[in-house]
């Protein structure tokens, strides 16, 4: 039936559905960046506002969507596990007090922030199947990656003009925090912003040259902002990022690859970038105690993996971590730990909330999307935000990225990207045997 359905869309039925939705990429990214800067959508009033647009334009999007569009069945896998993961996390602020006793569900020591945090994670989940049904029904991450690599020029202009204020009152040594107010969280939104516009410099499609020199420009100034963040996490994130994006541009060139002087020099010429920006910011400065460093956020991690292992099964709530952690204080980890209000580690710190039946349900609705993705045939447009993608989960390991909300909202809106555009493959990529030969792209 869903076959058929599909088949009953004609060409004239999907333009016009695609002119009924063209508002939708721009609108996407518009309300990200208007996230980044409202201080990343972090404060309590700025978050309830960014969760509510977040909806808003969700329910547009689904209410002006075909009903016909088989994307819902290709994707109800991953639904269904994101769906459990939300029930799972909301039934303890949910349930009667007298059943959540019965079920040996603890009391949420932060209740008056349970609403907001469920309305941040159901956000969250909107955008990841916003994004995804854009995609889908582009056939293509294309569009929406373009126009958020667009929006994100615009917003690097803004960032670096400001940059440049922030320089004339810091020393040497200060951390720019850019829009977002934290430094680290900073410096990965311009990794990701980065890796994005370097992908949109590298496309084989045909594209103006000077965009194609404004989006190389405003990867540079991306690189230069994170390393004034002092991150060197999102440094180095996207220092592979953009390797593994080179690489795989350099292998899928078809006009001939350039003389490789010309590629000796550029990467002379990068090499002398990065060591100048090192030296003349703040990363510089901290990668001396890196080791040290090291150590002690492993300890950091350790010690919250503890915490949620006191409430295995159902967590502490969701929005509790803050108080959770004032509330395990002792006299012998106070010093580090009384002004922490993250885990540093988003897995852990969705144990300590959710349980660790919350994250395992997570898991596998986000491995359930990385399958569909790993089985499907991907183009070019998908290269950068999985590497994008790789250096913002890379920073949520062991920082607080996706713990706020900014950053969450374009790290679902990447993924939602590339996950649409390979249910639109509509046939997993095959192997001949002794060749690596892609199975054929079908009609989605």
């Amino acid at each position: 039936m869903a076959d058929h359905a599909a088949a009953l869309e004609t060409p004239a039925s999907g333009r016009a559905s695609r002119q009924r939705l063209g508002w939708a990429a721009p609108a996407l990214a518009v309300l990200l960046v208007a996230q980044w800067l409202a201080g990343g959508a972090n404060q309590g009033v700025s978050s309830a506002l960014a969760a509510c647009a977040d909806a808003a334009l969700a329910i547009a999007v689904f209410a002006l969507a075909p009903a016909q569009s088989r994307f819902w069945a290709r994707a109800r896998g991953p639904f269904v596990l994101l769906a459990a993961a939300l029930l799972w996390a909301a039934l303890p602020g949910l349930l009667p007090a007298g059943l959540a006793r019965a079920l040996a569900m603890p009391v949420n020591p932060a209740a008056d922030r349970f609403a907001l945090a469920l309305a941040k994670a159901l956000a969250t989940t909107l955008l990841l199947i916003v994004a995804g049904l854009l995609a889908y029904r582009d056939g293509s991450a294309r569009g929406l990656v373009r126009v958020l690599t667009l929006a994100g020029l615009v917003y690097l202009l803004w960032a670096a003009a400001d940059a440049l204020d922030w320089l004339y009152d810091s020393a040497r040594a200060a951390r720019y925090s850019g829009t977002i107010g934290n430094p680290n969280a900073a410096g990965i939104v311009f990794a990701a912003l980065a890796l994005l516009a370097g992908g949109l410099a590298l496309a084989p499609e045909a594209e103006p040259p000077a965009l194609r020199g404004a989006a190389l420009a405003g990867s540079a100034v991306a690189l230069v902002l994170c390393a004034l963040t002092g991150s060197r996490s999102a440094v180095l994130l996207a220092l592979v990022g953009g390797a593994l994006l080179l690489v795989r541009r350099w292998r899928r060139w078809q006009d001939g690859r350039p003389p490789l002087r010309l590629v000796a020099a550029a990467g002379l010429a990068l090499v002398v970038l990065l060591g100048v920006v090192a030296w003349a910011t703040p990363v510089g400065d901290r990668s001396a105690y890196l080791p040290e460093d090291a150590g002690s956020r492993w300890a950091v991690i350790d010690h919250y993996a503890g915490i949620a292992q006191a409430q295995p099964v159902w967590g502490h709530g969701l929005g509790s971590f803050y108080d959770v952690n004032q509330q395990t204080l002792t006299p012998e980890v106070a010093p580090l730990y009384w002004n922490f209000g993250a885990a540093h580690n988003a897995a852990v710190q969705q144990a300590i909330e959710t349980g660790w039946p919350g994250l395992a349900l997570l898991l596998l609705a986000l491995a359930a999307i990385g399958w569909q993705v790993a089985r499907a045939r991907r183009d070019w447009w998908t290269v950068a935000p999985l590497c994008a993608l790789f250096a913002i989960t890379g920073s949520a390991m062991v920082d607080i990225a996706l713990n706020v909300p900014a950053v969450a909202a374009l790290f679902a809106v990447l993924l939602g990207a590339i996950w649409g555009a390979a249910l639109a493959s509509g046939t997993p990529r095959v192997r001949r045997r002794g060749k690596g030969v892609r199975g054929a792209r079908a009609v989605a």
